[in-house]
């Protein structure tokens, strides 16, 4: 790989990390025109999956792989993307960004008791520093009660959703970019409507014909200008980025998600919430840092 191909990539892939912390911008503006939460997500995930279709099928007219990876990896990353959507709506940007990134703290859970791995010190401190940034969010204190709501909740399970399908993702081979940004929308409109049928929401109710026809030209609109252009700016920049330095580079999207929440929302940024970013961003700092490329520990 040539230095300037290695420049580009780190380019888009901090470029897209940027972009992808004003996510909660639209979202909230779709939200705001009367669409449920699942409308709003399913949107984003089937407008994208019916545009790249016609390139999915001439795919397979020319005998090219147009493989859908493994279902359970797609639907865990699917349903991180469904849960991490839904929790910019019905809580905090702020937490929701803070209590995602704990990533980490779960990866190194999951290492250690899953994948058997080593529990050395650089674990204990990623562990330990992505915890501790939980417990100042979530407020626990001395009797153990959680200011946690429902929106907490699912930003949480996005992480580790998320945690466990990157891992899966580690363990798989190379395949194609298309296939790659193909499949994450084609799981996650799965997801989106399993967990649309799961009772653990409230009820879904259909929106007016009326508002779908008047909203699509923005779902259109987000679909070509977002959605798809960042997720392929990420899979293809993430082939050619070493992973510590991805790692960091994704981060971006945490410093930009929580400054635009503060200065456009108006949601509060304390000692609290600064606290909680400094020590979720150490973990993930420790995580990357100390990753070792082509050793048996990676």
């Amino acid at each position: 790989m040539t230095p300037g191909r290695a420049i580009r990539a780190e380019v888009v892939v901090a470029g897209a990390a940027a972009i992808w912390g004003l996510y909660w911008i639209p979202v909230r503006i779709l939200e705001r025109q009367g669409l449920d939460p699942v409308w709003v997500v399913l949107g984003q995930l089937c407008i994208p999956l019916l545009l790249l279709l016609p390139l999915a099928i001439i795919n397979l007219t020319k005998r090219q792989t147009v493989s859908l990876g493994e279902p359970v990896t797609g639907l865990l990353m699917g349903s991180a993307f469904v849960l991490y959507c839904e929790s910019l709506l019905l809580t905090e940007v702020i937490r929701a960004l803070i209590l995602f990134y704990t990533m980490p703290a779960w990866g190194t859970l999951i290492e250690v008791f899953v994948m058997k791995r080593k529990f050395n010190v650089w674990r204990a401190l990623a562990l330990m520093l992505g915890l501790a940034g939980l417990v100042i969010i979530l407020k626990i204190d001395e009797s153990f009660s959680l200011s946690m709501n429902q929106g907490d909740g699912m930003a949480l399970a996005a992480g580790i959703f998320f945690t466990l399908a990157a891992m899966r993702v580690r363990q798989s081979s190379n395949v194609p970019v298309f296939v790659q940004v193909f499949s994450f929308f084609l799981y996650g409109a799965m997801a989106a409507l399993i967990f649309s049928l799961l009772p653990v929401a409230d009820p879904v109710t259909m929106p007016e014909p009326g508002l779908m026809i008047a909203l699509l030209p923005w779902f259109l609109l987000m679909a070509v200008g977002f959605l798809i252009p960042i997720m392929w700016g990420l899979y293809w920049g993430s082939r050619f980025v070493d992973p510590g330095r991805l790692g960091i580079l994704l981060q971006i999207e945490v410093v930009v998600g929580i400054g635009s929440a503060a200065l456009l929302a108006g949601e509060p940024f304390g000692w609290r919430e600064a606290s909680g970013s400094l020590l979720v961003f150490g973990a993930g700092a420790v995580e990357v840092l100390t990753h070792r490329p082509g050793s048996r520990e990676t």
